[in-house]
């Protein structure tokens, strides 16, 4: 089988990009980081901001999943350090499924729809970092219509269940395995929980 390949890591969101400095020595892909920065209400004509790897790119949209959504497939169709990756963070920030809304060109209001254009095969793949506060029998309701697009597109998909204090050496150890992603059914990380699959035959 082939196994995945990832040109880089993205840390997508605030939760994602807590995990920066602990990451980025400690393995051999480039660290990017990409986080959502709210404008200053006191301050005139100032827009939203998007921080890639500390870069500003202005967003004049609202903090909407349709309006980031847009504005991100834009921004990842012209940054190849955006293509292939393994994007780790916190799914019930609004920022991380706008991404994902992003990456499969999928209107978030339209998600049950039938896909009218398929794009090329992508081997990028999500790790969920467990949302803080969040009881763990809610976790797939929380973020149902995310994991549906997932299954959607056949993007492989991940949660780290585990307290913050562990969640460097979890992602340390998966990164470890990051050869073997695209085999859910022989991979071994015990703190990492397989949700979705690009095989058809996976379900959860």
């Amino acid at each position: 089988m082939q196994k995945s390949t990832f040109d880089s890591v993205l840390l997508l969101g605030n939760h994602g990009h807590l995990f920066y400095k602990n990451l980025k020595d400690k393995i051999e892909l480039p660290v990017h980081t990409l986080i959502f920065k709210k404008k200053n209400a006191f301050i005139d004509d100032e827009p939203h901001q998007f921080l890639f790897n500390n870069v500003s790119i202005d967003f004049n949209g609202g903090y909407v999943l349709d309006e980031m959504s847009f504005a991100l497939n834009i921004i990842i169709s012209h940054n190849k350090n955006l293509q292939n990756v393994l994007v780790i963070g916190d799914p019930s920030e609004l920022f991380y499924q706008a991404f994902v809304f992003a990456k499969t060109n999928q209107n978030p209001n339209f998600i049950r729809e039938e896909v009218q254009f398929k794009s090329k095969l992508s081997s990028d793949a999500y790790v969920f970092l467990y949302p803080v506060g969040m009881v763990a029998q809610n976790i797939r309701k929380e973020i149902s219509e995310l994991v549906y697009v997932l299954k959607k597109f056949k993007q492989n998909a991940f949660l780290i269940r585990s307290k913050n204090a562990e969640d460097v050496v979890i992602l340390q150890k998966l990164l470890k395995h990051i050869n073997g992603l695209d085999d859910l059914f022989t991979f071994d990380v015990k703190e990492v929980q397989p949700l979705v699959s690009n095989h058809e035959s996976f379900s959860t």
